[in-house]
C-alpha cells in the first residue's frame, strides 16, 4: 500500500469514528439525545419554532419522555449542534494530522482515541 493509499484508508476510519461518536447522541440535562440524521435533522428546525409549542415534550435515546422548556430551547439547539461540531472538528484536526505526515511509520503513529 502506497503512502497516499495508507492516508487515504485512515481518512475513511477517522470518518468511520467521527460518525460513530455522532451517533451515540447528545448530553443535555441529563439526558441523551438521539444524532440519528432524523433527529439532526428535526433538531435543527427548533430554532424556528413557534414558542406557543412549549413547554414540549421530547423523546430521549432511552425513550423517557423529556420536558423542554421555552427558555431552554436554544440552548438544547445549541447542545446538539456543538456536540457534532466537536466530533467534525476532531476528526479534521487528525486527518490533518495525518495529511502532514510523510512517511508510513508517521501515519501509523497518529492514535485516534476520541
Amino acid at each position: 500500500m502506497s503512502l497516499e493509499e495508507l492516508k487515504e484508508a485512515r481518512y475513511v476510519e477517522i470518518d468511520q469514528q467521527t460518525q460513530f461518536l455522532i451517533n451515540q447522541g447528545f448530553v443535555f440535562d441529563g439526558h441523551t439525545f438521539s444524532m440519528s440524521l432524523t433527529a439532526q435533522i428535526n433538531w435543527s428546525n427548533f430554532p424556528n419554532l413557534p414558542d406557543q409549542l412549549f413547554p414540549l415534550n421530547i423523546v430521549d435515546k432511552f425513550e423517557d419522555i423529556y420536558v423542554l422548556a421555552l427558555a431552554d430551547k436554544m440552548n438544547f439547539y445549541l447542545s446538539a449542534l456543538n456536540y457534532k461540531n466537536a466530533q467534525l472538528q476532531s476528526g479534521g484536526q487528525l486527518k490533518a494530522q495525518i495529511k502532514a505526515c510523510t512517511t508510513e511509520a508517521e501515519v501509523q503513529a497518529i492514535i485516534d482515541n476520541r
